[in-house]
């Protein structure tokens, strides 16, 4: 494809970013503010209880509460211990929640037999799993169970009867929940239902199953995992974002049906896997939707209508093989400075997870569209340094406050900890939705 052609197609796939509904980006900007960011409330005494005034206090944040997450199915998984140490510096840099893969064929590839030690069989892509745990409570970053149950990947010596099925199924989820409930409190219970069907990909390995059994293991999650627990469904991007039909959009009606059958279901995954050539593909008619902010926005107000968190839980943004390489990185990273700012405005979006972080290490053929942040001789792409600059520097709260008469101060920031230095000495206190973020210390 020649530069002008080039030019061309990425003007027509950024045309609804660029020249989108009046107000779409006013309305981004505003609810960033209002659903992202709060008020700390300080207050200063001395040991017999008197205010202190004119106290200057320098708030810094430490961490986020929103989720940003990505797989970490490359942990400790390279031969080179230097790409290791890479891979781990580049996720904490921006990172704190990790995938953690579950999936049952590799997992358990020979019955009875899981791989859960460091000792365990070499897969790739599938680390051991205590060995990803330790290393997520290590960094304090908050791993995510991904899945208990999917219609594929199944193990090859698993029966093809679906009463059979089903009770393996039980002994696997009463397995990990006895053994991993407490250290992983999110879970993709159910993962695509709709886009992996036995019957629409008959090359992935698959499992018989009666008609009701995304209920049924819901239900069986309930039974078997702490109440605490966060339960997902989780979907591919078109039943995500592309079926979208208001009240009558699959997303919508199977998660309703779940819930009016009393299930608990706690969250929605909703995927966005963009593979592609050039950016073509996605400015055609059927595609264009993906590359709308006010189509995003309103398949996740519909969906926040169910009153439970949303989670961009698997984002792949092509850097497309027919551009200029330079050029397609550039248009990846603006794809994501655009896609990050319109997720993260909505108020039930609870997390926003890039599926792969390097080059050449995606699932199968995925890797050709080197959909990652991380290009395969470890070097920044220029969508890593954009994520980081919106996690680190745009949604990041640092300022200097002063106590009144009273020896109150306030500031607002987004979500998260924060570290007070007072005179040389340091409080962390916590800054979240779901308190009154008021604070008293004496010193």
């Amino acid at each position: 494809m020649d530069i002008v052609s080039s030019q061309a197609e990425i003007k027509k796939l950024m045309r609804f970013f660029e020249h989108p509904k009046a107000g779409t980006w006013q309305r981004v900007e505003l609810d960033i503010k209002r659903n992202r960011m709060g008020w700390g409330t300080l207050y200063l005494k001395d040991g017999n209880g008197k205010p202190l005034a004119n106290q200057e206090i320098k708030v810094k944040q430490l961490t986020h509460d929103f989720k940003f997450g990505c797989n970490a199915f490359k942990l400790k998984d390279f031969e080179c211990q230097e790409k290791n140490d890479a891979y781990e510096m580049y996720f904490k840099r921006v990172f704190n929640e990790a995938v953690v893969p579950f999936l049952w064929d590799t997992l358990e590839p020979v019955e009875n037999q899981p791989r859960f030690g460091a000792d365990s069989p070499r897969v790739e892509r599938r680390p051991p799993v205590d060995v990803m745990l330790d290393w997520c409570e290590e960094n304090q970053i908050a791993p995510k169970g991904h899945w208990l149950f999917c219609d594929n990947f199944a193990p090859a010596w698993l029966s093809k009867d679906s009463r059979e099925v089903m009770h393996r199924l039980e002994k696997r989820i009463a397995l990990l929940g006895e053994r991993y409930g407490t250290r992983i409190r999110k879970w993709d219970v159910l993962n695509e239902t709709f886009t992996y069907h036995p019957r629409h990909n008959p090359g992935i390995n698959d499992a018989s199953v009666p008609a009701d059994y995304a209920y049924m293991v819901f239900k069986m999650a309930e039974k078997y995992f702490p109440v605490s627990n966060e339960f997902i469904y989780n979907d591919g991007e078109f039943i995500s974002f592309g079926a979208f039909a208001h009240d009558s959009s699959p997303m919508f009606l199977f998660a309703d049906r779940l819930l009016r059958r009393g299930v608990k279901l706690d969250g929605l995954g909703m995927q966005f896997h963009m593979y592609g050539n050039s950016p073509e593909v996605h400015s055609a008619p059927e595609n264009r939707n993906y590359f709308d902010p006010v189509h995003l926005l309103n398949v996740m107000d519909q969906l926040g209508k169910l009153n439970m968190p949303l989670h961009i839980s698997e984002i792949s943004l092509t850097t497309y093989p027919d551009l200029p390489r330079e050029l397609a990185e550039e248009v990846q990273a603006q794809l994501l400075y655009n896609l990050y700012r319109v997720w993260f405005s909505q108020r039930n979006c609870a997390s926003i997870v890039y599926w792969n972080m390097c080059d050449k290490t995606a699932f199968g053929s995925e890797s050709r569209f080197d959909a990652c942040l991380i290009d395969a001789d470890f070097k920044e792409k220029p969508s890593y340094r954009m994520l980081d600059r919106l996690v680190n520097k745009e949604w990041h709260t640092e300022t200097t406050i002063v106590t009144n008469a009273d020896g109150e101060a306030e500031w607002n920031g987004f979500y998260g900890e924060y570290l007070l230095d007072i005179a040389g000495c340091h409080h962390k206190v916590a800054m979240t939705p779901r308190s009154e973020n008021e604070y008293t210390l004496v010193l």
